[in-house]
């Protein structure tokens, strides 16, 4: 099965456990992407300085689990630097945010935390 995993909180143990699952669902053979929208592109700014320890980030990024963070959201808490250096594309398909319809249409189930 597809699955997007949606953060929308700039909690970190959300972020945390919402990675985990990805991973889990990837690993069990599911088709699995995350992307960060409304405030969790607020906690890349942590990520990226190293006061947020999220290794579960990195391995998220290395299995490309990780799409996109919101292109308007990441401008807005000023984290398209951290973005940058983590590597997290930003997209912005939809009026500067994401197109969640884009992966329903490719048969995606969303899952939020």
């Amino acid at each position: 099965m597809k699955y997007v995993f949606l953060a929308t909180d700039d909690n970190k143990m959300q972020l945390y456990h919402l990675l985990l699952n990805a991973v889990n669902f990837h690993e069990k053979g599911h088709e699995v992407v995350a992307v960060l929208e409304c405030a969790s592109p607020r906690l890349l700014i942590g990520i990226a300085d190293g006061t947020i320890k999220l290794p579960i980030f990195d391995n998220a990024m290395k299995l490309g689990i990780i799409d996109h963070a919101c292109k308007a959201c990441t401008t807005t808490f000023s984290a398209t630097e951290a973005a940058d250096k983590l590597g997290v594309p930003l997209k912005g398909e939809l009026k500067g945010h994401s197109n969640l319809l884009k992966f329903v249409e490719a048969g995606f189930s969303i899952l939020t935390f």
